[in-house]
């Protein structure tokens, strides 16, 4: 993937937005195929209801007349009292039956309330192609020259909606990734890859809500395995670890800036383990460290040295090959030492305390019944109570909060978002 620029900004959006930026820079873009008949066509636009209140969310629905499948679509809303714009990247479905594409318009917290009117209209087609229509129904973006079809595209102005603060717990913004501000590296955040390979990071407020969504990286499909790796080079700033297929692992370090820093390799041949993830400190000698299991079951421990690589590596553990997840939630039971959760294939999560040097205290069964999640991690603290919560994402796509208690509990579960089972990874 090489190291990329930090910032890039589209082309069609560079004239709308100014000063706000879309982040990328982790790797290069899905390549486009020419092989799309015609340019798709807005012929039918609408969202229902047209004022969106508390919960913050409705459905648009597009209709397109098209010759190859749609995957996103991407929609500029304007604030008539502020002039403030907002774009949505939609996570959507598209129906070959009818031609429709359909998505949910979501506002984060604290979005100016007023009148949103629909700038433009990006669609972006399967075989990589980008078509754009502005709001009175013109083409004005075709980069592929795709013929037309002979149909005209309808204006956007059913599109248009008026927004009322919500009330509720914010949700996270499961329909983009485009940055409002620089992330907050001291509360707990989640990053998202999508079926293209984009990578997206949902910050936290740090008292149970969900700041607004952005893009940080693209190319991220090349990668079967992902994780925060917290500070691992001692810069101050949360790092990301991957492996790719061929088993090289990669850090990419996070700047200060919010962007990132070239990425560099630090590790060959580790597609021998089943899992790898991120335990803080397990060793107890000040730095981050990474535990990984072998397919054998056997479990290692590799500390990190705080320079961005590894010392010694030694074997903590044996017979982990039954579990269906491991990772650890930081400290769970409050002794101040980081710990690791695990599902077994009954659907029990057990507890394993870590003692601060390298070694273990005790486990124990603290839930039955997670088989019926999909998508399982440690979420830090996600409610700002001084204790670490875990997430978990069901069949429906739900995500829900299991609350931690400080004590190696539980104070309660509650769902906090939807729309997450069209990710594919995250951590």
């Amino acid at each position: 993937m090489g190291s990329t620029p930090l910032r890039r900004v589209r082309s069609w959006l560079a004239a709308f937005m100014g000063s706000a930026i879309l982040v990328g820079g982790l790797g290069l873009a899905p390549a486009a195929h020419a092989d799309d008949a015609f340019a798709p066509v807005p012929v039918a636009v609408s969202t229902t209801p047209d004022a969106i209140s508390a919960g913050g969310q409705a459905t648009s629905r597009v209709t397109l007349q098209a010759s190859g499948p749609i995957t996103d679509v991407y929609v500029l809303f304007r604030n008539t009292a502020t002039g403030k714009l907002h774009t949505t990247m939609t996570q959507g479905s598209y129906s070959s039956a009818d031609s429709t594409y359909s998505f949910d318009l979501f506002f984060a917290q604290g979005t100016p309330p007023g009148t949103y009117l629909a700038q433009y209209m990006q669609i972006q087609t399967a075989a990589g192609q980008e078509v754009g229509y502005w709001r009175d129904g013109s083409l004005i973006h075709n980069p592929g020259n795709l013929p037309a079809s002979g149909t005209a595209a309808v204006a956007l102005d059913a599109l248009d909606f008026n927004y009322v603060t919500p009330v509720d717990i914010d949700r996270p913004h499961t329909s983009g990734f485009y940055r409002a501000e620089y992330w907050d590296q001291y509360t707990m955040s989640l990053y998202v890859r999508d079926s293209w390979g984009r990578l997206g990071l949902f910050p936290t407020g740090g008292n149970g809500t969900w700041q607004q969504a952005y893009e940080v990286g693209s190319g991220w499909n090349i990668f079967n395995t992902m994780f925060a790796a917290g500070d691992f080079n001692n810069d101050g700033e949360n790092d990301v670890i991957a492996r790719d297929s061929a088993g090289s692992l990669f850090l990419y370090p996070a700047g200060w800036h919010g962007g990132w820093y070239p990425r560099q390799q630090i590790g060959w041949g580790w597609g021998i383990f089943s899992s790898i993830f991120a335990a803080g400190d397990f060793s107890g000698d000040g730095n981050n460290d990474l535990l990984a299991r072998k397919s054998s079951g056997e479990l290692v421990l590799y500390p990190g040295n705080g320079q961005g690589g590894f010392l010694a590596a030694s074997t903590i553990g044996w017979g982990w090959g039954g579990m269906t997840s491991v990772f650890s939630p930081g400290d769970f039971d409050g002794d101040h030492k980081p710990d690791v959760l695990a599902r077994d294939g009954a659907g029990n999560l057990v507890f394993y305390g870590g003692n601060g040097h390298a070694g273990w205290t005790t486990s124990r069964v603290i839930g039955q019944g997670w088989n019926a999640i999909t998508k399982l991690g440690g979420a830090g603290d996600f409610d700002g109570d001084g204790a670490n919560d875990v997430w978990g994402i069901d069949t429906s796509g739900q995500m829900r909060m299991y609350y931690g208690n400080g004590s190696g509990g539980w104070k309660g579960s509650a769902v906090v978002g939807w729309g997450w089972g069209g990710f594919n990874a995250v951590f």
